[in-house]
């Protein structure tokens, strides 16, 4: 079986007239152009918003012409006052209508309101820039309340790193300052995303976006840099959630952006002369945290974002906003803690580290065994054995192909210690969290063998062993119970779907298509069934997972 072809797949061959989707065009790959979608991005994790300039503006073009407005509208603000007085923007399109009317960036077409077009401005000369505040349309708070207690419920899978028991007493004014108001607005719109009330929902975002701009204005504190962190986290997801990649990388971005900037990955640095990274004396130092709970909710906001990152940007293969190589760039922030444990007050605060990243990966012991630091390493091997696994071609030179092994070798070692390691920590009260760490390690190994699974066999039965443990480990989750979960999971279980589809595929091209099924077979299909049954369950509330879902079904029943 060493030497089977991998399972082919066709496609119908575009006009010599059809042009490349813009996903494609970016990635400078070859384009079926077909419509509604190419083949590259039906099969892509990532990439499943396929669109095409000759239809119009494309969401990512019309995102872009809103970000450009904001920069403009920020560059603005951040000048002083008196010189702010005197600067008007100008209609530069007098006598045209440009993209008067911006079509809905939500998908199902629930409008978005963002600021205004350029032709929609003025075009009397010297007019100042003036965008209309929308008319805001929400629920009655006594309705709201109930709904930000199922998303509070629910908020470890959303990258809600914030101690939730003080965040609630914060709202209601009881201790410490009250919660920032993107912060809020980004809370509301995700309590009404998780709810009935949907039709609300186009409100909600464009509130907390409109929010956002102004988010760091004046002299930001710590609590307000926080808060914002959380916040893009918040928006980060939401956008990945429902399908909307450019908009989740634009924050995602800024909350790495944020993170480093204020020297979160220098939190406790055993290194005295760290001057924070490469922005050196410029470098924006936090003062000292009020008390322990807020740095364990610094610590726990870097480790949050870098999870995140490590996740989506290995998702879609785009280059990762963090590096580890990079000297300036070293993480010596602890390991975070389980920011919501009751027995977290009574712990000390974690020592000084240096290079915890780094230690590791190089297999060095370390005593921190909470789910949130099991689940940023789960993160950090599956971004590097998915990374390592792309570098990876056929035809290598002899010493670039032996320190590509050496690598391999190790990242897959570390990989196997860690999963012995995860089969000894039980934790019932983080059982979707546990899941979601699991997943990312298996999926870790089924990336970095991919490239082999044709012709080593080794390879290939790692691969289905890493596959099968998931589907173990479904078996044994009570996920009826879990009503929403980690949206990266939709990406893992496609990966792990896609491993039974090929297996099926290779094993069924060998045997007469009058034969029977045999065992093998059948085994083969009742995992992919698991599988799409599993994702079934969350698609409903997750436009991410129905996506994810319906190419798993198309690309099955095309066998």
């Amino acid at each position: 079986m060493a030497n089977e072809s991998p399972i082919s797949i066709s496609f119908d061959i575009p006009s010599p007239k059809a042009k490349a989707c813009t996903n494609c065009r970016r990635r400078k790959i070859k384009c079926s152009a077909e419509r509604p979608k190419c083949a590259q991005c039906a099969r892509s994790m990532g990439f499943q918003d396929c669109e095409y300039a000759d239809d119009g503006p494309t969401r990512t073009e019309i995102l872009e012409e809103q970000i450009s407005l904001l920069e403009a509208r920020i560059e603005e603000l951040e000048k002083p006052t008196e010189l702010r007085s005197m600067l008007v923007l100008q209609n530069p399109y007098v006598g045209e209508r440009r993209a008067a009317s911006l079509p809905a960036l939500s998908r199902g077409g629930s409008a978005v309101h963002l600021p205004l077009a350029h032709a929609e401005l003025s075009s009397r000369p010297g007019s100042p820039f003036v965008a209309p505040t929308p008319v805001f349309e929400g629920i009655p708070l006594v309705e709201l309340e109930p709904l930000i207690q199922t998303f509070l419920h629910h908020s470890s899978q959303f990258g809600f790193f914030l101690n939730v028991h003080n965040f609630q007493e914060a709202v209601m004014g009881r201790t410490g300052l009250r919660p920032t108001a993107v912060l809020l607005d980004v809370v509301n719109l995700w309590a009404i995303h998780l709810s009935e009330y949907t039709v609300y929902e186009a409100s909600y975002l464009s509130k907390a976006l409109r929010t956002s701009v102004d988010a760091l204005a004046g002299t930001p504190n710590s609590n307000t840099i926080l808060h914002s962190i959380q916040a893009e986290v918040l928006f980060s997801l939401y956008f990945f959630r429902n399908t909307r990649f450019l908009e989740g990388k634009y924050h995602l971005s800024a909350a790495v952006s944020l993170v480093l900037s204020t020297g979160l990955h220098r939190i406790r640095s055993a290194d005295s002369y760290a001057a924070g990274g490469p922005l050196g004396p410029a470098f924006h130092r936090l003062p000292a945290p009020r008390d322990a709970m807020e740095e364990y909710e610094r610590i726990n906001a870097f480790w949050t974002v870098l999870t995140i990152n490590n996740c989506w940007t290995t998702a879609d293969g785009s280059p990762s906003n963090i590096s580890y190589t990079v000297p300036d760039a070293r993480i010596d922030t602890p390991w975070p803690s389980d920011i919501d444990d009751p027995s977290l007050v009574d712990h000390e605060l974690p020592d000084s580290s240096i290079g915890t990243v780094t230690t590791f990966l190089a297999n060095l012991p370390d005593s921190c065994v909470s789910v949130a630091a099991l689940h940023a390493k789960a993160a950090i091997l599956f971004e590097q054995a998915s990374r390592l696994a792309a570098q990876f071609r056929p035809n290598l030179p002899t010493e670039q192909s032996n320190g590509f092994f050496v690598s391999f070798n190790a990242i897959d070692s570390l990989i196997e210690r860690f999963k012995i390691f995860l089969s000894t920590v039980h934790s019932q009260e983080r059982e979707q969290e546990m899941f979601v760490i699991h997943s990312l390690v298996h999926v870790a190994t089924i990336q970095l063998h991919n490239p082999f699974v044709v012709d080593n066999e080794a390879s290939r039965l790692r691969v289905l062993d890493a596959a099968r443990a998931i589907v173990d480990n479904i078996t044994q989750m009570p996920l009826n119970e879990f009503v929403f979960i980690d949206p990266i999971m939709g990406t893992l279980l496609m990966a792990t779907c896609q491993v039974f589809i090929a297996e099926f595929g290779r094993s069924r091209c060998h045997r007469p298509l009058d034969s029977p099924m045999p065992p093998e077979e059948r085994s083969l299909t009742n995992a992919i069934e698991t599988v799409l049954a599993t994702m079934s369950i969350f698609a409903p509330t997750c436009r991410l997972m129905e996506s994810q879902l319906i190419t798993m079904q198309q690309l099955y029943h095309g066998l």
